[in-house]
């Protein structure tokens, strides 16, 4: 019995320990996207409304009742608020029918903002351990006008986001300003804090790294940024950092290969051509080249595997490591990537 029981425990520590280098990539290192931030502290993110106090203003008496709040919502108001120019254009905006409406509906959306501060206090914790020295943003929210282009805005280590352009796929006004139907899909509230971070891994990507010229390196650059979502958003699906449908998702998983093969048969990795990239990288329905299931965006889709195999076996980098790194073919060819 001792002899069995020994046995038994061999082959569970055996398990164990398989268990854990697999999971870690064979090095004995989590992955930057599983970080340990138990250590790290950071006041809890506190949303700015400005929405809440502008339009429960009394336009009538703007100047004196705005008094209070100009220093908390100067990136709005600025010295403008100051001039008859500037209290005119604050009274047409909170008056006019449209904009009101579009508060109301914001407030059946978003009675209140504590689990999206929950949420952004969780990532803004990964991004300290990423980027220690880096100040944290102010995060404001606002009525936007549906300006569908920038639902969030990054100015002066801030993040302003527009909650009007997250009132859900179906809001009755996105198709009314040509909100194309795809499009709506990533205007509902699970996405608000994804483009929040997806505007700060832009910021930094930005600031390092060389302006993509070959498809490979317009696929590299995409992937940078979702696998920047992968570190601060750790605990959010994959569908929800690359704006996918469960049915998309599981499609281009079955056939990241056959992709995969169309680019290389084509010759496509080192071509310059804006139609090529903006066909495969940018927004759109579907993928014209394969099906009608296919999702759109499925060289940034590869371009996400490729980095997350590279750093999968290049564990010694950091994240800011890998936005430095402006070699595609480099990350291309040390990622090992295999589909």
């Amino acid at each position: 019995m001792k002899i069995k029981a020994r046995l038994v425990s061999l082959v569970t520590l055996l398990f164990v320990i398989t268990l854990s280098l697999s999971s870690c990539g064979g090095f004995g290192k989590k992955p930057h996207y599983q970080a340990d931030i138990s250590d790290i502290s950071i006041d809890a993110v506190s949303i700015g409304r400005y929405e809440e106090v502008l339009f429960n203003l009394n336009p009538y008496a703007l100047r004196e009742d705005i008094g209070p709040y100009i220093d908390r919502f100067f990136i709005f108001l600025g010295d403008e608020i100051n001039t008859e120019a500037g209290q005119q254009q604050l009274f047409d905006y909170i008056t006019d029918p449209q904009t009101r409406e579009l508060y109301l509906d914001t407030r059946e959306v978003w009675p209140d903002v504590e689990n999206l501060e929950k949420e952004l206090t969780t990532a803004f914790r990964y991004y300290r351990y990423h980027y220690p020295n880096q100040p944290l943003p102010g995060v404001f929210t606002y009525i936007s006008g549906l300006d569908y282009n920038y639902p969030v805005k990054y100015y002066e280590n801030t993040m302003v986001i527009g909650l009007d352009m997250y009132l859900g796929q179906d809001y009755h006004y996105y198709p009314k300003v040509g909100v194309p139907a795809y499009q709506t899909f990533g205007m509902q509230p699970p996405f608000v804090a994804i483009d929040v971070m997806k505007m700060l891994g832009e910021k930094h990507l930005q600031e390092v790294t060389a302006m993509p010229e070959r498809f490979l390196d317009f696929m590299i650059y995409e992937g940078k940024v979702l696998y920047f979502l992968d570190c601060m958003l750790p605990q959010h699906h994959d569908t929800l950092k690359i704006a996918y449908s469960n049915e998309q998702l599981r499609w281009l998983q079955a056939n990241v290969g056959r992709v995969w093969s169309y680019f290389l048969e084509n010759e496509m990795l080192y071509s310059s051509d804006r139609q090529i990239i903006i066909k495969f990288i940018g927004d759109a329905p579907f993928t014209a080249p394969f099906t009608r299931n296919a999702p759109p965006r499925t060289a940034a889709f590869i371009g996400w595997q490729i980095v997350r195999e590279y750093m999968k076996k290049n564990q010694d980098l950091s994240l800011q490591d890998l936005f430095r790194e402006n070699d595609s073919q480099k990350i291309l060819s040390r990622s090992g990537f295999r589909p």
